[in-house]
């Protein structure tokens, strides 16, 4: 019995340092509402709210009071860490496909670095040779003719290389084999099983954050975003959006620019979907405060 007592004791101590670690006085988070009725606990956050004003008014707080405020505490904090794993879950899946995405990008851009290096390296070696060889065979006037043709073609293979390299500045092309399309759900395309966002988060990513635009969801700050900074011309962008939610049935191939904007939107989805996690902070930091250990359980005696 004295177990019991004491584990009682120890989980109603960590829900009154939680619930006083907020300043008195101090308003709630403007999100914490929100965020209660996003994974659904706001009726327990109330019932809890009461019972806790109830404990103010009368010291004596009954046996079944103590047990339910023990059970509310302990309800909500079970839904908190649900709602935060599947915020770690989601993030992973973005961190995976980020990961991928630049992995290709780092492949295709050393190819085209190398490349471009060959051909300036042998625009100017060539190039350098033949007109090397040109001067001098200028200087027999015999061979005049012979040295404008040599200079002539050291001057055409430097143009050359130069428009090579110029060419191998996009960078080859490459399919995204990995089964992942975590953008395709803000565009409306098709998704993939693994890729599809749990209802609690896309619901968060479709709602207005307090401190946003007026009338401009999280999902459409987005996608505003990504069109002012060129990520996509405009949501109309149908070549584009296919390739940035490509999957690889459609086996489509993708430039360097094309897994570098990839990688970048995932990015701010990434940032996007943290914030739920400080709000889910916010959320616990908000609930009531309960009452001292001394109020609420009877210590026993000792034997």
């Amino acid at each position: 019995m004295r177990l019991a007592y004491r584990l009682i004791s120890a989980l109603l101590l960590a829900a009154h340092m939680a619930s006083a670690a907020q300043p008195p006085g101090q308003s709630k988070p403007a999100n914490a509402e929100a965020t209660a009725r996003l994974i659904g606990v706001q009726a327990e956050i109330a019932e809890l709210q009461q019972l806790s004003d109830r404990q103010k008014l009368s010291p004596g707080v009954a046996s079944e009071d103590r047990w339910r405020i023990l059970w509310l505490h302990q309800h909500i904090s079970e839904q908190v860490q649900a709602a935060s794993l599947q915020v770690d879950a989601t993030l992973a899946l973005i961190d995976n496909e980020i990961a991928r995405a630049n992995e290709i990008h780092s492949y295709l851009s050393d190819r085209r670095d190398r490349a471009v290096s060959r051909a300036n390296l042998l625009g100017i070696i060539l190039g350098g040779g033949l007109g090397t060889a040109s001067s001098g065979l200028q200087l027999s006037s015999s061979l005049d003719r012979q040295a404008a043709a040599v200079g002539i073609g050291a001057g055409a293979l430097s143009a050359g290389f130069g428009i090579a390299g110029i060419h191998a500045q996009k960078g080859g092309v490459s399919q995204f084999s990995l089964q992942s399309n975590m953008l395709a759900q803000f565009f409306d395309r098709p998704t993939l099983p693994d890729s599809q966002y749990p209802a609690m988060i896309w619901i968060f990513l479709s709602q207005e954050p307090p401190n946003g635009p007026a009338g401009r969801s999280r999902r459409q700050q987005l996608l505003d975003t990504w069109v002012q900074v060129r990520r996509i011309d405009s949501l109309a962008s149908a070549d584009k959006i296919d390739r940035l939610t490509s999957q690889p049935a459609a086996q489509l191939r993708l430039s360097i620019d094309d897994f570098e904007d990839r990688a970048a939107m995932l990015s701010d989805v990434r940032a996007r979907v943290s914030f739920l996690k400080r709000d889910l902070g916010d959320l616990l930091g908000a609930l009531p405060a309960v009452a001292s250990l001394s109020e609420t359980l009877p210590v026993p005696a000792p034997q």
